[in-house]
This record gives structure tokens, C-alpha cells and sequence, in this order.
């Protein structure tokens, strides 16, 4: 299956029909893993899209003489509404968050590069205001420096041996990948920082 950056490079476009296919399709990688709401595991349907983007969480669809077309990005904001769904947040809560956000930002978000946990409401108003503006200001960093901040002193390590020569420190509030997406994204990194030491051959 093409990724989602190579979709966005070449411009694929869907009908709705096709963007619902492959938005069923990819679902299962950007969802969390731990059992959560049924409803919202639920295959996505073309009124579900239509209600969605009724709702302003979707961009309009483009127009190609009478028939709606719907692009990669698209496909990433349907993404992204049902991760955080999945999640817990609500449709009320999130808002128009998957529209005002550049595709790099999107793609960050459901890769992994982007926590996407709120902290719990005070009242429900300041929850909303909250995870708005957690969003309004989060910016996609790579997840290697994401899972790499300035350590402290009150957290513990976790020294794994994971091969002869090859040492694993996990911190103890290491986030750990949520979705099989995001663990693929984290093996990626991890693949190219052995692959940077390997020695070179002369």
C-alpha cells in the first residue's frame, strides 16, 4: 500500500466512494490498539464523510464539474478526526482542528511525531479551550528528538540488552506508540540511527 507522503506528493484524488475505501483501509494503522469505543472502530461510510465535513471538520470537497472530489489530504483529516475519536476527544471538542492544520502538521500527527493526549478537563469550557490551543500551537518535531527531551533526575531508566553490543535506555515516562503506525514510524527512526553508525566500508 503507498504511503500516505507518496499520496500526497502525487496529487491522488477519490471519489467518495474510493476516499471511503481507502480511508477503511488504512484505518486500523492510525487507531489505537487498546479496546476503546466501539462506535467510533466502526468502518467510515460516505455519509459519515458528508457529516463530518457538514460538521467543519473536514475541507470541502473539490469539484470537478458536478461530481465532488476528495484528496490525499482529505484522506489525512479523516485520519487524524478518527485517531483522536478513538481516543476520547470529541467531534464538539475537535472542532475545525483537522482543517487548519498543513499537511506536514497532519501527516506529523497521525505518524506519531505529535503527543496527542490532553490533559484532563477542570470544566468543561477550559477543556475545550485547552486542547484547542494545544493544538493551535503544536508543531510536528521528529519523533526521535520528541522521544529524547533533557532527562531528570527523578525519573528512572531502563537499561535493555537488546543484542550483543546493542543497549536499549528507556526513561520511565517514555510515551509508547499508541498505534501500529506509530510504531513503525518509531523502528523507521530507529533503523536509520543504526544504519548512520554502521561502519563504512573503504
Amino acid at each position: 500500500m503507498e504511503d500516505l507522503e507518496a499520496l500526497l506528493h502525487r496529487g491522488a484524488e477519490w471519489d467518495l466512494e474510493g476516499l471511503v475505501r481507502e480511508a477503511n483501509a488504512r484505518l486500523p494503522r492510525y487507531l489505537p490498539q487498546d479496546p476503546g469505543s466501539l462506535r467510533v472502530r466502526e468502518a467510515v461510510t460516505a455519509r459519515l464523510v458528508r457529516h463530518y465535513t457538514g460538521l467543519g471538520m473536514l475541507d470541502e470537497p473539490l469539484r470537478a464539474g458536478r461530481e465532488a472530489r476528495y484528496s490525499a489530504r482529505h484522506l489525512l483529516q479523516l485520519l487524524l478526526v478518527r485517531r483522536l475519536m478513538a481516543e476520547g476527544h470529541g467531534a464538539s471538542a475537535l472542532g475545525d482542528l483537522a482543517r487548519r492544520k498543513s499537511d506536514a502538521e497532519l501527516l506529523a500527527m497521525l505518524e506519531g511525531g505529535v503527543a496527542l493526549t490532553a490533559n484532563p478537563p477542570t470544566s468543561a469550557l477550559s477543556y475545550l479551550s485547552g486542547l484547542r490551543e494545544q493544538y493551535r500551537t503544536a508543531s510536528p518535531t521528529p519523533l526521535f528528538e520528541a522521544l529524547t527531551p533533557d532527562p531528570t533526575p527523578e525519573l528512572r531508566w531502563h537499561r535493555l540488552e537488546v543484542a550483543p553490543g546493542l543497549e536499549l535506555h528507556v526513561r520511565e515516562d517514555f510515551r509508547f506508540p499508541k498505534t501500529p503506525g506509530e510504531g513503525d514510524a518509531l523502528m523507521q527512526r530507529l533503523r536509520q540511527r543504526l544504519e548512520a553508525l554502521k561502519p563504512r566500508r573503504r
